[in-house]
């Protein structure tokens, strides 16, 4: 690959990820501030879509609420920004985050819901 060409953000990932097919708000968990929509999810990274750009190397404690088959669970992470893009002149944009801080319970949460 020549330094013009840049691989996508998809071909980059270690591992699949799975859409999410409901309404999740991302919140950070110090401030309670909404930063937008999970829109997929992997055992070791997410993708939202927000108001904001997340600039990358931005690093953030997380609230993600998930439900799962047997209740209800919040995923408290700690995860980075690897990228931001506008998404389409909507005034929105897409982040891309690679998951950096979670505990093992955390992490046997998300393994269960993405089936990793």
């Amino acid at each position: 690959m020549s330094t013009s060409e840049k691989q996508s953000p998809a071909e980059l990932r270690k591992h699949p990820r799975i859409e999410v097919p409901e309404d999740v708000v991302i919140k950070d968990a110090h401030t309670g501030e909404t930063l937008g929509q999970l829109v997929n999810l992997s055992v070791d990274g997410f993708m939202l879509v927000g108001p904001l750009c997340i600039a990358p190397g931005t690093v953030r404690q997380l609230c993600i609420p998930l439900a799962q088959d047997a209740g209800t669970g919040t995923l408290t992470i700690g995860a980075e920004s690897l990228w931001c893009q506008d998404a389409n002149d909507s005034g929105s944009h897409w982040s891309g985050f690679q998951i950096i801080d979670i505990s093992p319970e955390q992490q046997e949460l998300l393994d269960s819901m993405v089936g990793g």
